[in-house]
Formats: C-alpha cells, sequence, structure tokens
C-alpha cells in the first residue's frame, strides 16, 4: 500500500496547529499550501526534484504561477532552493525517512549555518515548534 519508497512523515503539530492557522490568517496562499502538499509528497529524504511545469500540470494550474509561490515558500523557510528544479523541504515539517536519517539531514542543513537560517528559523510572522522538539 505505501510502495516501495514509503511515505512522508509530516509533523502532526504542523497539520494540526501550523498550516490551517497560515491559511486562515492569509499568511500562505491556497496556492503555496497546494504547492507545498505537492512537495512533501514528492521529497525522498527532504530533497525534491522536479520543474515548475510538473507541479504545474499536477496542480491544474500555468507554470507561471508556480515561481512566486515556490519564492514565497522560500522566504518562510518551508523549502529551500537549492539549484533550479531542485528544492529541500524543512526536514522539520515533512521528512520520509527513519528518525536518525531526519537528525542526520538536520545536523547537515545546519552546519551549512545559512543566512536565512533554514531549517530552524521560519519567516518572523510564522510560529512553528522549537528546535529542541525534533531535534
Amino acid at each position: 500500500m505505501l510502495g516501495e519508497a514509503g511515505y512522508s512523515l509530516v509533523s502532526n503539530y504542523f497539520l494540526r496547529r501550523v498550516l490551517p492557522y497560515y491559511l486562515m490568517h492569509n499568511i500562505i496562499s491556497k496556492l503555496q499550501a497546494a504547492i507545498l502538499s505537492n512537495l512533501i509528497g514528492r521529497q525522498k529524504k527532504g530533497k525534491i526534484e522536479c520543474t515548475h511545469a510538473e507541479i504545474g500540470t499536477e496542480l491544474g494550474v500555468k507554470r507561471t504561477s508556480i515561481g512566486h509561490a515556490l519564492d514565497a515558500l522560500c522566504e518562510k523557510n518551508l523549502i529551500r532552493k537549492v539549484k533550479r528544479s531542485s528544492y529541500q523541504l524543512n526536514p522539520r515539517v515533512a521528512y520520509n525517512a527513519n528518525g536518525q536519517e531526519q537528525r542526520d539531514f538536520l545536523t547537515e542543513l545546519r552546519a551549512l549555518a545559512l543566512d536565512s537560517k533554514f531549517p530552524d528559523e521560519l519567516a518572523p510572522e510564522l510560529t512553528l515548534f522549537s528546535r529542541t522538539e525534533l531535534g
């Protein structure tokens, strides 16, 4: 039923408290939420390879609509653009491997010491869980 690739583990806190709040208070748009959901389903150990056209086709929207929404998700630190058509999902939101692999990925990301503070800090208008809750 789950297939050989397994499935993405999504933070219950994110699904129950964060995402609904974002949507109800227009902090993220419906398109941004749909893209985030699409990326969660695409990820392989936090890494995503896809084009704007692929996402647009799956969501039934124009490819040109996808870029600005992806940029907004990056600004909020929900995802991080690595290069063209390559993204990393914030592993504190969702991850599709075991807990040790998630911790290793978090360690790898934290070692980059990014200016954006990905994955531990989101945009000021957002709240998430504390760093200690997931490692």
